[in-house]
């Protein structure tokens, strides 16, 4: 039995602001970058013993029998010299990596997941071992999962039949880990062909064990004009509890991936701010506009990103904190601070605003106050945040009444409204003296553009 995209998608979502989301990428998924299918890996070993491969063809068996014949270096170096390449850059791995994941397993060799997180600055931690796991870290980077071995440890790749035989002996913690993340999470599996007794038997297990209670996990597969097929997609869902979302072609997937990033991402704010020192009014509107704001976008489930500019952090934050503190909320979920550090370089700060937008749809903007030389100016820090927003194409609100840079923002969107239809109608309500605005309104004001908007 299949799923269809809108009840797959409105469930990978939910899963995925929930933080309970994991992937699994198979070879399908280094494939796109041109690095070899098994079938393909193990075609020149193939070819020495005179032997043909063919679909149905156990090429764990293969494996063991080129190894047998001519010794496990022979079949390494043979691995080596077509897995470990330089160019890596994939266009559908980057859109897989946005997708709010917790962690990654996967059973390919290569390096193109870590690779591609680099180039994101993203920080990794792999894990290939049973021995590595004592070194997982749950926050501030990505666990990558490399169930058969990574190409920088040949001497541990699992390969052959022996290896199979004997995983559950080698790895008995690494599927404890497995299976547990299988309990928790639901898995989203890509580029894999549920062929691999190890993981097949890990789900099974936990199935056997949970019953109907157990986790739904997902994958996506071209459709096969084939019964056998059909059989096999159901077969899935009733024992292995993973649902198939079933596409004409794979050409298709890069454009569900951006879609299920912008339906997780639209519930995600921006707020780029920063001030020293306020008069007595300005002060102690900020103060009461972002309790007030942060209330009721997290009363609304929207999450907080920021980049904790001076002192405007500390309001936003505080009231966010505070709030959810008092309705038992999940702090880490709902509220995402990114400080820059003092030692980051224009390129790093660059980097680090582009990861936190990117992350956002919208964008509101606030105050903008910096000290230079004993007086102060408007941030240019916040101007650069602007243009990010711009050229991502975020929604951007600018609140104009807070001055300083946020009212240059706000004055350069009104002067080309047409380019933010959205704003049309409330343009000027952002932009009320201080003196004269009512915190109500200016929040239903916001609230509104974002219901719009979404």
């Amino acid at each position: 039995m299949s799923i269809g995209k809108k009840q797959f998608m409105e469930y990978y979502v939910e899963q995925a602001r929930n933080g309970n989301v994991s992937l699994f990428l198979g070879a399908g998924i280094s494939t796109s970058v041109g690095l070899p299918t098994w079938a393909i890996l193990l075609k020149p070993c193939a070819e020495q013993m005179g032997v043909q491969i063919n679909n149905n063809m156990d090429l764990f068996l293969l494996a063991q029998y080129y190894a047998n014949e001519y010794g496990y270096s022979a079949l390494k170096r043979v691995i080596n010299n077509s897995i470990n390449k330089l160019n890596d850059n994939s266009t559908l791995v980057d859109k897989l990596l946005e997708l709010n994941f917790k962690s990654i397993w996967t059973t390919n060799y290569d390096k193109v997941i870590e690779n591609n997180l680099m180039r994101k600055k993203v920080l990794t931690n792999s894990i290939y071992d049973d021995k590595d796991l004592s070194n997982t870290i749950s926050t501030n980077r990505v666990n990558i999962y490399k169930m058969n071995g990574d190409i920088a440890n040949l001497d541990r790749i699992v390969i052959t039949q022996k290896d199979i035989e004997n995983y559950h002996e080698n790895h008995e913690m690494l599927l404890t880990f497995f299976k547990r993340e299988l309990v928790v999470n639901s898995f989203l599996f890509l580029g894999y062909s549920f062929t691999d007794e190890v993981v097949l038997s890990c789900l099974a297990s936990v199935n056997r064990c949970l019953e109907e209670s157990a986790n739904y996990h997902f994958t996506i597969m071209k459709q096969k004009d084939d019964p056998e097929f059909l059989y096999f997609v159901k077969d899935l869902e009733i024992r292995y509890h993973i649902r198939v979302l079933l596409i004409d072609d794979y050409d298709e997937l890069p454009e569900i991936l951006c879609q299920l990033r912008e339906a997780i991402n639209k519930k995600n704010i921006f707020f780029s701010g920063v001030f020293e020192r306020l008069e007595f009014l300005e002060d102690s509107f900020a103060e009461l506009f972002l309790k007030s704001l942060t209330s009721e976008l997290l009363k609304h489930q929207y999450h907080i990103y920021t980049g904790y500019g001076r002192n405007f952090g500390n309001y936003l934050c505080g009231s966010s904190i505070q709030y959810m503190l008092e309705n038992n909320m999940e702090i880490d979920r709902y509220l995402i601070m990114r400080p820059f550090l003092q030692t980051m370089t224009k390129e790093e700060k660059k980097v680090h605003r582009n990861m936190l937008i990117t992350e956002c749809k919208f964008s509101i903007f606030m105050f903008g106050q910096s000290p230079k030389d004993g007086t102060y100016v408007n941030s240019t820090g916040m101007l650069k945040e602007y243009e990010i927003a711009k050229d991502l194409g975020k929604i951007i609100i600018p609140i104009g009444c807070t001055g300083y840079t946020a009212v240059e923002i706000w004055n350069d969107v009104k002067k080309n409204i047409t380019l933010y239809p959205y704003l049309e109608k409330y343009i000027d309500i952002l932009a009320i003296p201080i003196n004269k605005q009512k915190v109500e309104q200016l929040v239903n004001v916001i609230l509104q553009i974002l219901k719009d908007c979404s």
